[in-house]
């Protein structure tokens, strides 16, 4: 009986039933650990199989978690027969996936729909329910298929339980959560009283108030009571932390079995299927049903009724049951698990590996095999754990040397934390030649680009020379030589310096056969945009269209050589795929990547606000995980944000931040990033002379250098401030220059920012079509930031052409754009022209972004008695540089231009707001 569950049992069942008829669909029971959602599991379960329903168990084992598709092998087993009647492409999928046979590994998505097309297979004859328990510690390959399954309108059920409901949220559309909640009070004292009937009064109230109502902890605790204790002529112990208490419980319980029962859990635990069958290959059989017994009788296991499988009650019975076996029988458990006759190659392997206990040349073969095997399909995971344990296993030094090397790179190519990097280098060291392109040149050169030493001459030079040396020798393996050049072209792209460029050229050409897809695009759309890229553009889009199926590598080169060249939009599912794939633990340095091209492309697309979530989160993982090159550019993003939404001295400080980083380590894509920053800031303060230094300190007007991607996305700021600081002739010349090398026809941005600089410099005949045509441009409204710039632009020129209501209309549509996103520069400068059109844009005194912070008016009222920048500066614990880009923002806010006017400004800003009737806004049209 379950006590006090009954809507949770009524929110079971008619799940169960309406999944059943057809309705099909996936629940989640979360709850504290020990809260009874095992139990509610149980439940689900015999109603389903009461009702007909064919029942398909898994649970999660933290140690199996490096085996891929484990618990989706749980699951399929009673399938397979099933095999035969699937098509080709969905029967090869499940049985390459699966380990049963060899091929080449199969898409995600391509399991995903090789399970669901198996499992409505055998729904036909009856419904189906899938049971798991712990889903957080099923494998990853596994859990990602299974929340990929659409199973609504079907015949099949999914009914996990889990300690949270993190994962649920990131999973499937269909799925529903159910929190499974501790007990009220009267039902916890039912309990124990039914448990428990003789323990006196002081003894229950003492344990209710213990337990908070937790199922588990109600059973477990008057248990681990000795008779003294439970009859209260004894004190009760003091209190513990709970999972101790359990975990204590746990382990006194499984110590009370006999040693063969004891083993052949360690055995069913580390083998880690619940397949009784194995079990029984392996031990005499009345070992095996006396054990069985034994630890049935005990409360740790479940069987089914054919007595095939094996399921604990709790996860914490598995530790327990590792806990109290030395390292020596688990090694011996080990060694009896690889000799099972129907046991997998891969689960074979591990096995052997965790029972060595010297060197093995033999067993390191074996998982190097493995993680070949495991890089291929994507598990990039498993790959590194399988190299690491194969070098340690390695006798012959050289041997090692090469596998730890394998780890290495692959840490830093892919998975693994940075700062490990070091460890696995120095493995490499005492037996590498450096007269080859080895993944031990690659690592060392990611190492050096990525960490904290942030080397790019030095990566450069350490990688350029193995590379030169590779393509001279016939034998280097062809996949490190396309390594070698992918690192060499992302180092090139940080140094963005033409000698770091042409030595790259020429050694692509020499790779037979030619360079890769995503490396000549990468080349091409991401090295040079805006001179080579218009030739590629259709492969680009064609390698962007097949995303879908690409590898978690292959998605972030494509995104890279995408995000200059206006194709981050399309890359974006694919992109988020992977970042929620990462954030449950894999492909650290591919999260970073697939996090950093998001965040540009949400500044692009005014989601703002996601952006500052997302550039946070970015920057916390680059850190931790050792990544400090490349959490600089997550600092870009957020200087970039906070010089356009006002907040110059951030963005000053982060960009002087970036400098400081960028600069003696020559990292010119860093310096650049800078510069935007810089200039974006001088805009939004209205300094437009420091505006048009910054941004032709990259990019000389009429001028677009090579190897400066980021000379694209400062196109309307040049422009901008070239014609706001007088120099009509720079910003017409760049104009030129844009439209020579054909900028407009590279995307649909840059069309748009390239048509509004156009009509930006247009003469008085010319500038409304011009406008016109840039407004016109297809889904200009993608990019709201640059489409409300424009019109800001146009509004003013036609305000100055005494065309005033379609001023207004511009401005107007400009100002709700700049509000929305926060831009409050660009949103005061609209309602300055809108007032000089005649209309108020915003009662005086009522907008936040016209209203002085506390900070900033404190730095006015001791500038406006007479302190100067440095001595405000001194008094309030700030730079006289931080002091001067707050008064740069209280200027225009009070509607002055000098420190002269501040105390009048300062005295009438303080009066009340006149309560008459103020202008407003006209509708936007």
């Amino acid at each position: 009986m379950l006590y006090g569950r009954d809507h949770d049992l009524a929110v079971i069942a008619a799940f169960v039933d309406g999944a059943a008829d057809k309705g099909g669909g996936s629940l989640l029971v979360t709850g504290d650990a020990g809260v009874g959602k095992s139990a509610l599991l149980h439940a689900a379960v015999a109603r389903a199989v009461d009702g007909g329903v064919r029942v398909l168990r898994a649970a999660g084992a933290e140690f199996e978690g490096d085996l891929r598709f484990a618990g989706l092998h749980q699951i399929l087993h009673p399938l397979l027969d099933g095999l035969a009647d699937l098509s080709e492409q969905h029967r090869n999928a499940l049985t390459v996936a699966l380990g049963f046979a060899s091929g080449q590994a199969p898409a995600q998505h391509a399991v995903t729909g090789a399970t669901m097309a198996l499992l409505r297979h055998a729904s036909q004859a009856r419904p189906l329910l899938l049971a798991i328990d712990d889903l957080p510690w099923l494998d990853r390959g596994s859990a990602t298929v299974l929340r990929s399954l659409d199973l609504a309108a079907t015949r099949i059920g999914m009914l996990a339980v889990t300690r949270d409901d993190h994962s649920a949220r990131r999973g499937s559309g269909v799925t529903r959560v159910h929190e499974l909640a501790p007990l009220d009070d009267q039902s916890a004292a039912a309990l124990l009283a039914d448990r428990f009937p003789a323990l006196p009064p002081e003894v229950r109230r003492r344990l209710l108030a213990e337990a908070l109502g937790n199922p588990l902890t109600l059973q477990e605790l008057p248990a681990a009571l000795d008779a003294a204790q439970r009859s209260g002529s004894a004190p009760l112990p003091h209190v513990l932390p709970l999972s101790r208490r359990l975990q204590a419980v746990f382990t006194s319980r499984v110590a009370e079995l006999p040693p063969s029962s004891q083993h052949l859990l360690l055995l069913a635990v580390l083998d880690g299927t619940g397949d009784l069958s194995a079990l029984r290959s392996l031990l005499p059989d009345h070992v095996v049903t006396e054990a069985l017994r034994d630890a049935q009788e005990a409360g740790l296991i479940d069987l089914d009724r054919a007595m095939t499988r094996l399921d604990f009650r709790h996860p914490l019975i598995r530790s327990a049951v590792v806990e109290l076996s030395t390292a020596g029988e688990q090694r011996r458990a080990h060694e009896v698990l690889a000799r099972r006759p129907d046991g997998d190659e891969e689960r074979r392997t591990w096995h052997l590996a965790h029972a060595a206990v010297e060197p093995d040349e033999q067993v390191a073969e074996l998982l190097e095999q493995l993680a070949r095997r495991a890089r291929g399909r994507g598990d990039v995971a498993g790959a590194v754990a399988a190299f690491t344990r194969a070098a340690a296993l390695s006798p012959d030094r050289r041997d090692r040397s090469r596998r730890a090397a394998a780890a290495a790179y692959l840490g830093t190519d892919a998975t693994g934390n940075l700062l490990d990097v070091p460890r696995l280098l120095e493995a490499c060291r005492p037996t590498h030649d450096a007269d080859a392109t080895s993944l031990t040149t690659l690592a060392a050169a990611h190492h050096l680009l990525l960490s904290g030493i942030g080397d790019v001459d030095s990566a450069y030079r350490l990688l350029i020379k193995a590379v030169d040396t590779g393509l001279s020798q016939a034998d280097t393996p062809h996949d490190v030589l396309q390594e070698g050049l992918y690192t060499l072209a992302w180092i090139s792209f940080f140094g963005a310096r033409a000698e770091l460029r042409e030595p790259l050229e020429r050694a692509v050409t020499r790779l037979t056969p030619r360079a890769p897809e995503s490396l000549a695009l990468l080349m091409s759309c991401l090295g040079d945009p805006v001179h080579t890229s218009l030739p590629d553009l259709r492969r680009l889009d064609d390698a962007v269209g097949g995303l879908a199926a690409a590898d978690p590598v292959e998605v972030i080169r494509i995104g890279m050589a995408g995000q200059y060249v206006g194709r981050l939009k399309t890359c974006r599912p694919a992109l988020q795929r992977l970042l929620e794939e990462g954030r449950e633990g894999e492909h650290v340095t591919l999260t970073i990547h697939a996090m950093n091209l998001l965040s540009r492309h949400c500044y692009e697309s005014g989601e703002w606000d996601q952006l500052a979530h997302l550039s946070e989160e970015g920057l916390r993982l680059s850190r931790r995980h050792g990544y400090h090159l490349l959490a600089q550019t997550f600092l870009h993003h957020q200087a970039l944000l906070a010089a356009t939404r006002g907040d110059t001295a951030r963005a000053e400080d982060l960009a002087h931040e970036i400098t400081r980083f960028a600069a003696p380590r020559r990292i010119q894509l860093l310096l650049t990033l800078a510069a935007e920053i810089r200039t974006r800031a001088a805009l939004g303060r209205g300094d437009y002379e420091a505006a048009f230094l910054q941004a032709t300190s990259v990019s000389p007007a009429g001028v677009l250098p090579h190897f400066q991607g980021p000379t694209l996305w400062l196109i309307p700021d040049l422009v901008e401030s070239a014609i706001l600081s007088g120099r009509h002739t720079e910003a017409e010349a760049h104009v030129a220059a844009l439209r020579r090398a054909q900028v407009p026809a590279i995307s649909d941005r840059l069309a748009l920012v390239t048509h509004g600089a156009a009509a930006m410099t247009a003469d008085d005949d010319r500038f409304v079509a011009q406008f016109e045509r840039a407004l016109a441009q297809p889904d200009a409204d993608t990019w709201p930031f640059d489409l409300a710039r424009i019109r800001l632009f146009y509004g003013e020129r036609l305000r100055r052409d005494k065309a005033t209501q379609a001023a207004r209309d511009q401005l107007s549509a400009a100002l709700t754009t700049f509000t929305q996103l926060g831009a409050s520069p660009w949103a005061d400068r609209a309602r300055s022209e809108l007032r000089a059109s005649g209309l108020a844009a915003v009662q005086a005194g009522a907008s936040p972004d016209t209203r002085l912070s506390p900070q900033q008016d404190e730095i006015a009222r001791l500038a406006a008695a007479g302190m100067t920048n440095k001595q405000i500066g001194q008094r309030l614990h700030l730079s006289p540089r931080t002091v001067g880009s707050h008064l740069y923002q209280v200027f225009p806010k009070l509607g002055i231009t000098s420190r002269a006017a501040l105390r009048d400004a300062l005295q009438e800003a303080s009066k009340p707001a006149d309560a008459g009737p103020k202008d407003t806004v006209p509708p936007q049209p």
